[in-house]
């Protein structure tokens, strides 16, 4: 059973749908708009209770976009934290800062020429922002600690940054904004890695990136998988995946198809249904929204595997749970994978259910307690989306807003 283990006033409002665009449980950090706050008593790098504190930030970077590396987000590593600003004006990254999470403190700040975009190393250490023309990349990388500048390199020819953070890489994970967010420079012809010491290029060897504008890159053990765009008019794809020389799917593999995502509205320049912060893996497949039906593919063998396609104008979403969810109009929710008679969800809440952490769902606005037979426990009512403390842990604490009040709930044993 659960008991409440904290109850606040909310610190800082959600946006209308009911999330912070920053949102970092384990460092107990919530931001949006202009307000950014630490949640009195998260623990610091010494594992000692934070005072707390609230910053009022300047509108250049209000916190509005989920997505880490555009204008107005934030990129978070445990004890660092990179704001990127943005101007209406622009529409593009203006300028980033260093916030000192302990203190609450700006420390350093950096302008940003135009057509900047703004990533971050795997190793967290350093920032790098890039402004790409057609015959030339400045890369430039930034301490993200101390805002120091690390080193600068010109890349030759018509080369462009790709991150697959944008969807597929999880631009949030366990609460830590950005993490897994690898980048690969593109060129016409090759794909490369930068070397975060000293920006040296490293071209990926046996990988020529198929025709069209890549799109996201996503990488799966030692494999690098490239996605293109769907092209204009014709809505063409292709999927390529490099070959590799570990383990038995050393061979590369490619796909090409018509894309048309049946839950997506159609784009206005490329005339095709095509949401690109829509994911291409979902739980632990890889879905190619293919016009004869999409396809379900192991991410990291592709067609070297086999394989199964769905009826057209199905597709395939996830619930927070591991379960991935086959939903069709017209039909009735089924699992892409299921295990004997496992239910989609348990019964009683509706396609918008979602899990919370282990036993905790969110329905709209009710909030459940579920034991390991559907049985409710506890029921209640949240106006924002409540989010575990910690990440999925087993019976983990909970976050939710009652009314005006953040509140946190921990399950008890009861005997």
């Amino acid at each position: 059973m659960p008991e409440e283990s904290s109850r606040l006033p909310l610190p800082v409002r959600p946006d209308s749908d009911g999330t912070w665009a920053l949102n970092a449980p384990g460092a107990g950090l919530l931001g949006q708009g202009r307000t950014l706050v630490r949640l009195k008593g998260a623990e610091n790098l010494e594992g000692a209770g934070n005072p707390g504190w609230r910053l009022d930030l300047p509108a250049e970077f209000a916190l509005t976009s989920h997505q880490p590396g555009s204008a107005h987000s934030a990129f978070l590593r445990t004890d660092r934290v990179v704001l990127v600003g943005g101007r209406d004006d622009r529409g593009e990254p203006s300028a980033i800062a260093g916030l000192d999470p302990e203190r609450g403190l700006v420390t350093w700040r950096h302008a940003l020429p135009p057509g900047s975009r703004v990533f971050m190393f795997e190793d967290a250490f350093e920032v790098l922002t890039a402004v790409c023309h057609p015959d030339s990349c400045l890369l430039t990388a930034w301490d993200a600690s101390s805002g120091a500048l690390r080193w600068t390199r010109a890349v030759p020819g018509a080369v462009r940054v790709v991150d697959a953070c944008r969807v597929d890489a999880h631009a949030t994970v366990d609460g830590l904004s950005g993490v897994g967010c690898g980048f690969r420079l593109v060129a016409p012809d090759r794909v490369g890695t930068v070397d975060p010491e000293d920006g040296g290029v490293s071209w990926e060897t046996g990988l020529r990136p198929p025709d069209g504008t890549v799109d996201r890159i996503l990488v799966t053990g030692d494999r690098v998988i490239v996605v293109t765009a769907p092209a204009v008019g014709s809505c063409r794809a292709t999927v390529l995946a490099n070959g590799v020389t570990s383990g038995d799917g050393d061979r590369g593999w490619r796909y090409s198809f018509v894309w048309d995502q049946p839950q997506a509205p159609r784009d206005a320049r490329t005339g095709c249904r095509w949401d690109r912060a829509l994911p291409l893996v979902v739980g632990f497949r890889l879905v190619l929204p293919d016009a004869k039906g999409a396809l379900d593919l192991a991410p990291y063998f592709g067609t070297l595997r086999p394989s199964q396609r769905l009826a057209p104008g199905a597709y395939v979403l996830t619930d927070g749970t591991s379960n991935e969810i086959v939903r069709a109009p017209g039909r009735p929710d089924r699992l892409l994978h299921p295990i004997g008679d496992q239910p989609v969800r348990p019964h009683g809440l509706s396609t918008a259910a979602r899990s919370v952490t282990h036993g905790f769902w969110q329905d709209g606005r009710r909030l459940l307690l579920l034991d390991h037979e559907g049985h409710t426990l506890w029921k209640g009512t949240s106006d924002c989306r409540a989010f575990p403390k910690t990440g999925k842990g087993v019976g983990g604490p909970v976050t939710y807003c009652d009314g005006d009040d953040l509140v946190t709930l921990r399950p008890v044993r009861d005997d």
